[in-house]
C-alpha cells in the first residue's frame, strides 16, 4: 500500500512537471511566432498578457502586442488597442489615438468599434464633435438592433438635430430601443406619449414606461413623473411633490425642468434672468412672465413690441391669461 502511494505521488509529480514544461514550451513558441511577425500570434500573446493566462498579467506588454497586431490590421486588436488608449490601461491615456483605432476597425466592419466611434463623435471625445457623422454610425448599429444606437437615432428625430424633426419616427426608434430594454428610451417615449404634441397622448402607457425608468433614476423620467403629479394624470394633483421631481430632472440637465425651476425662482425672488437666459422656452407661462415684464419695464427695459410678441406666443400655446389680454386689447381698440 505504501509503495502504491509513493508511486502515485511520483506519477503526479511527473505529470505536473510535464504539464509545466509543455505550457512553457507553448508560451515560448507563441512568443517566438509573435516576434517573427505572425499577426494572430501577436493578438493571442497580447490576450495572455492582458488576462494573465499562461504568464504573469502585464498590461504594458498586452498593449505592446495588441498595438503591433492592430497596426497589421487585426480588427479585434484595433478594438483592444483603442480601449486601452481610452482607459489609459498599460499606456498613457490618449482619446485621439483611441478614436483613430476604433474608426480603423469600424470602417472594416467591426461592430463594437462602430458603436464606440459613434459615441466618441457624438461626445467630441478624441475628435471634433460631429452629430451628423455619429448619426451615420448609429444608423448602421441601429439597423442591427443596438438599443443605444436606436435611442440616439430617436433623439435626433425628437429634437430635429441632423434630421428633420419627426415625432412619428422618434416613436418608431424609441419603441425599438425599449424592446432592447433601454431604460432611457423608456423615459423619452413616456415623455412623447404624455405630451400634447404630434402624437396622441397615451397616459397609461407613458406612466408605465416612466415607472420603469424611475427605478434607474433617469432624469427624463423624473420630469415626466413631475408632469403627471402637476396635472393629476393617473392620480390626484400634487404640485409640491411635482416640484421635487422637477428639481431632480433639472439637476440631471433636462431643459424643460430647468425652465420650470427658473419660473419657480422668479415667483420667489422676482429674478427674471434665469428665464431670459434659456435658449428655448416650452411653457406658455414663461412667455407670459416675459411679456408682462416687457410691458411694465420694471425688471427689464420696456418694449411694447416684444411684450405683444410674447403675449401672442403664450396665447398660441393655449395660455388663457394671454388670450384674455389680447382679446381685451382688441375690444379696447374697437371702442376707440
Amino acid at each position: 500500500m505504501k509503495n502504491r502511494t509513493t508511486m502515485t505521488k511520483i506519477l503526479c509529480s511527473a505529470i505536473f512537471v510535464f504539464s509545466f514544461f509543455m505550457t512553457q514550451t507553448k508560451a515560448q513558441n507563441l512568443e517566438l511566432k509573435a516576434r517573427t511577425g505572425n499577426v494572430n500570434s501577436m493578438y493571442l500573446l497580447a490576450e495572455e498578457y492582458y488576462k494573465g493566462i499562461g504568464r504573469l498579467q502585464d498590461y504594458k506588454q498586452a498593449f505592446v502586442w495588441y498595438k503591433q497586431a492592430a497596426d497589421k490590421n487585426n480588427l479585434e486588436a484595433c478594438y483592444k488597442t483603442a480601449a486601452m488608449y481610452e482607459e489609459g490601461k498599460g499606456c498613457t491615456q490618449n482619446y485621439t489615438n483611441a478614436f483613430n483605432y476604433y474608426l480603423k476597425a469600424a470602417e472594416r466592419g467591426h461592430e463594437a468599434s462602430q458603436l464606440k466611434a459613434a459615441l466618441m463623435l457624438d461626445a467630441g471625445l478624441g475628435t471634433k464633435r460631429s452629430v451628423s457623422r455619429a448619426y451615420i454610425w448609429y444608423r448602421i448599429c441601429a439597423e442591427r438592433e443596438e438599443g443605444l444606437a436606436q435611442r440616439r437615432i430617436a433623439d435626433c428625430y425628437l429634437t430635429g438635430e441632423v434630421v428633420q424633426e419627426d415625432w412619428q419616427e422618434a416613436v418608431y426608434w424609441y419603441e425599438k430601443a425599449v424592446n432592447n430594454n433601454d431604460t432611457v428610451a423608456m423615459a423619452y417615449l413616456g415623455y412623447i406619449l404624455s405630451s400634447n404634441g404630434a402624437i396622441a397622448p397615451d397616459y397609461e402607457r407613458a406612466y408605465s414606461l416612466t415607472q420603469a425608468a424611475l427605478e434607474k433614476d433617469i432624469p427624463m423620467a423624473h420630469y415626466v413623473y413631475a408632469l403627471f403629479l402637476e396635472n393629476g394624470y393617473q392620480g390626484e394633483k400634487n404640485e409640491k411633490e411635482a416640484l421635487k421631481y422637477y428639481k431632480k430632472a433639472s439637476e440631471g440637465g433636462i431643459l424643460q425642468a430647468i425652465e420650470v425651476m427658473a419660473i419657480e425662482n422668479y415667483r420667489k425672488t422676482r429674478d427674471i434672468s434665469s428665464i431670459l437666459s434659456l435658449k428655448t422656452l416650452s411653457r406658455s407661462e414663461s412667455y407670459l412672465i416675459i411679456a408682462r415684464e416687457y410691458e411694465s419695464g420694471e425688471l427689464i427695459k420696456k418694449n411694447v413690441k416684444k411684450a405683444n410678441d410674447c403675449y401672442k406666443q403664450a396665447a398660441a400655446m393655449g395660455n388663457t391669461e394671454a388670450q384674455e389680454y389680447l382679446e381685451s386689447k382688441k375690444t379696447s381698440k374697437k371702442r376707440r
